[in-house]
């Protein structure tokens, strides 16, 4: 395959590597993209679902007559129906989540209990409040902490554990570095949870047909996570289901909801087959989306060389997973290991993992998967050695950067880094920022007695994941090496292209850059192509956008299919130009001969040729201008039995420099520059780039400083509103300057690396540098994400205290 797009068949991209606008806007932004609350069907019901109130109850009795008997209600589901036609909720380990519809116990404020579907919404809500739900209280479990102690609730008895996951990952000889080490330090971090929010809540409208086939339509994260899970809890062959995903305002990871398909395809059944629409309303996805974001309580420590050489780091996390094992959430916890030791040249790390059930929502996707978090506690630790060596932060980040030589390079864990100049990219980010000038400008301030802080980071994004990571699970773990994406593509008898992929529009412009690759490379206008999303019956196999991976899958799937159709055409080619099909090429939309320029036929004659001349055509050439393509990036392999392995295929490198003031009176924090440097090798379409930078940004921001899932002590749930869980604005998220470089990846096709997460993963480690340089003469520092301004407030509050004594 092409590793850059000079070699590509044509003179000059005109759309690939340039800046173009996204196809799917004007439909966007004029209201016109059918979104899921705005399908309808003839006799469609609307369904409403009861939630737990307790976050762990016995659930001793439940009736619902008098909801059965409101005028409107067309069924009622309860766990009982739950339990008759479904098996449990499908994750991972399994045996650690339960069905669609609690049947014996609630495990979470918010637990489904039961479902009403109705002629309106209005009347399903009614009907919730007829259902009657007798509970016995028990025991909640909301400290992770205490959820291994003897006397703790245990919350799934057929376990007997609250323990989900424990495993020491050892790479090198980490205790003889700590034992030989000049310096060490070390610290305790919380990570909090946060959540997605897009625009648009989940959505489905589900129909279970009489020949137990389903159909459903919704906001989906492409076909690739749905069809087995729903085909394994309803106990349906999967060619039996036919998901087709809509265009969706936004996912972040919070379109995967397999379990409300399931829970919805009960209502349909006993509706009698009628369609059932689900609107997941803001405080359903807020307290019961099984999105949550990774709640975390971190351990680590880096030893070092007197000159500043990092060589070791150790880990230990426990993470609170949550009521039940859903989905790949799981997963978030062993993604850290695929960048273990970031963009340094340490060869001994450790990683000490241990996850643990809650009586709290389950964790589930969410952008950056796991990963920012251990950025933030690897980079925390990197500011803790510059300053007890003394040294300033960039230069001890120098002295560890990978260098050009040494690509490609793996890392001790088996992590594999196809290319980068790692210095480079943060010489330019601190060029653009005005490093020492900052430092200058910093001085000033804190003479004048302001709190201004400057924050340094340099890190990786490795993307084109690989499910292979959940083999660490244990030998029960479904998963392979394989995590493709297809593509189908087509010419018609006019010579427009048709281009068919498995996930719809959600908002980062990958149908735009299927549309533009397709235009330059068979030499049409981007107004001769349509893509279009296909329902999980036509589709291929694929797993959608998920960890920055379609720049590199989707590139991969469509060249194979082009390719496949260029061959084709060249078969076709040669026999009218009585020419060897070997002598042929596709060049600027021509097929034509090698070195004779004279002899050259347009694409659309050739195609016609084949649609009309069954006669022309030679041995093996179909009469179809048409080719599907899966693509599996080559050299995956399983991790050895010590977990080392090579879970993605790219890696990306960024460089972020930010200036923080604290304001002493309020605790709020106020970005004052922010600089960006980036590399993601190829850029397939800069604006593109530039505004997924940007949004990530801003999503660490809320991170870092605001959003925060809080429960009291009994498991209630605190923040269901955005009055208390707090998501950023114009006024909190910088408008950050950017440059960039471009390192093409050897492995890639056409040299692209993923560029979706680079900056969610930086924003909390260099927002958090920033902060505590800006605590330092305070003498106090920040371990908490989020730095909500209370707890800045209250550590300034402490240090004022401390100094008065």
């Amino acid at each position: 395959m092409p590793r850059d797009l000079s070699e590509l068949p044509l003179s000059q991209p005109r759309y690939l590597g340039k800046d173009t606008a996204r196809i799917e806007d004007a439909t966007l932004l004029t209201g016109r993209a059918e979104f899921g609350d705005n399908v309808a069907f003839p006799g469609m019901l609307f369904a409403a679902i009861l939630r737990s109130p307790h976050a762990h109850a016995r659930i001793k009795r439940i009736d619902t007559s008098k909801a059965e008997k409101l005028a409107g209600v067309v069924a009622v589901v309860t766990g009982e129906d739950a339990k008759a036609w479904s098996e449990p909720v499908h994750g991972f380990p399994i045996g650690w989540a339960g069905h669609c519809l609690a049947h014996d116990k609630v495990r979470f404020v918010g637990d489904p209990v039961a479902a009403v579907a109705a002629t309106s919404r209005y009347i399903a809500e009614d009907a919730l409040e007829l259902i009657e739900v007798d509970y016995e209280i028990l025991a909640p479990v909301i400290d992770a902490q205490k959820a291994l102690d003897p006397d703790s609730s245990v919350i799934w008895q057929h376990q007997g554990t609250n323990l989900i996951y424990h495993r020491l990952f050892t790479f090198g000889a980490v205790d003889e570095a700590f034992a030989k080490a000049d310096v060490v330090v070390k610290d305790d971090f919380r990570w909090l949870r946060a959540s997605g929010n897009p625009i648009e809540t989940c959505n489905c409208i589900v129909q279970w047909r009489p020949d137990h086939s389903l159909n459903a339509w919704g906001g989906f994260q492409g076909t690739g996570f749905y069809v087995a899970s729903v085909a394994r809890g309803l106990r349906v062959p999967a060619h039996k289901i036919r998901i087709t995903p809509l265009p969706h305002g936004g996912s972040f990871g919070t379109k995967i909801f397999p379990h409300a398909i399931i829970r919805m395809a009960l209502l349909s059944r006993k509706a009698g087959g009628r369609h059932v629409k689900w609107i997941e309303d803001r405080l359903e996805h807020l307290l019961s989306s099984y999105t949550h974001g990774p709640d975390r309580i971190y351990s680590a420590e880096m030893a070092l060389t007197r000159d500043g050489e990092i060589t070791g780091f150790r880990v230990k996390v426990l993470d609170d997973l949550g009521a039940h094992a859903v989905s790949v959430a799981i997963g978030k916890a062993l993604k850290p290991l695929s960048a273990f030791t970031g963009p340094y040249r340490m060869r001994n790390a450790q990683y000490d993992l241990t996850v643990v059930a809650t009586n709290k929502c389950p964790q589930g996707s969410y952008r950056g998967w796991g990963v920012p978090a251990h950025n933030l506690a690897m980079e925390h630790c990197v500011d803790l050695a510059a300053r007890k060596l003394g040294l300033d932060p960039v230069e001890i980040r120098r002295r560890n950067l990978l260098r050009p030589e040494q690509f490609p390079y793996e890392a001790p864990n088996g992590a594999r880094y196809d290319s980068g100049d790692y210095e480079r990219t943060l010489d330019m980010a601190l060029e653009m920022a005005g490093y020492r000038a900052l430092r200058e400008e910093q001085t000033h301030a804190r003479a004048a007695g302001r709190l201004v802080g400057i924050g340094v980071y340099t890190g990786v994004e490795l993307s084109a994941v690989a499910m292979s990571m959940f083999t660490l699970l244990g030998p029960d773990s479904p998963f392979g090496t394989s995590m493709p994406e297809s593509a189908r593509v087509r010419i018609d008898a006019t010579g427009k292209i048709i281009g068919e992929v498995t996930f719809p529009w959600e908002g980062q412009g990958q149908h735009t850059f299927a549309t533009n690759f397709l235009a330059d490379y068979f030499g049409v206008k981007r107004e001769d192509v349509e893509v279009m999303a296909v329902d999980s019956l036509s589709a291929g196999p694929g797993t959608g956008p998920i960890g920055s991976r379609q720049a590199v899958m989707l590139s991969g799937a469509l060249l194979g299919a082009a390719d496949r159709i260029a061959e084709k055409l060249r078969k076709v080619a040669g026999v009218i130009l009585e020419a060897n099909a070997d002598d042929i090429e596709l060049f600027n939309g021509q097929l034509r001969v090698k070195g004779s320029p004279e002899k050259t036929l347009p694409l659309q004659r050739v195609v016609t040729v084949m649609l009309t001349r069954a006669d022309l055509l030679p041995p093996g050439v179909d009469g179809n201008p048409e080719a599907s393509y899966t693509y599996n990036p080559p050299d995956r392999k399983l991790p050895d039995a010590e977990g080392r392995g090579s879970f993605d295929l790219t890696a990306a490198n960024n460089a972020h420099v930010v200036m923080v003031e604290l304001d002493r009176d309020t605790g709020q924090v106020q970005v004052l520059k922010y600089v960006i440097a980036d590399d993601c090798g190829v850029r397939l379409n800069p604006a593109v780039v530039e505004g997924m930078i940007q949004g990530a940004v801003a999503q660490g921001v809320g991170q870092t400083v605001l959003e925060e899932h809080v429960y009291d002590e009994n498991g209630q749930y605190l923040t269901s509103t955005f009055m208390d869980y707090l998501l950023p604005t114009i006024w909190e998220v910088p408008m950050t300057e950017r440059t960039y470089t471009e390192t093409p990846s050897p492995l890639s096709p056409m040299g692209v690396k993923g560029a979706g997460e680079s900056a969610v993963l930086a924003t909390p480690a260099v927002l958090l540098s920033a902060i505590n340089d800006a605590l330092l003469p305070l003498g106090v520092q920040c371990t908490t994400i989020p730095a909500s301004p209370l707890r800045l407030w209250q550590l300034m509050q402490s240090a004022a205290r401390g100094l008065q004594h």
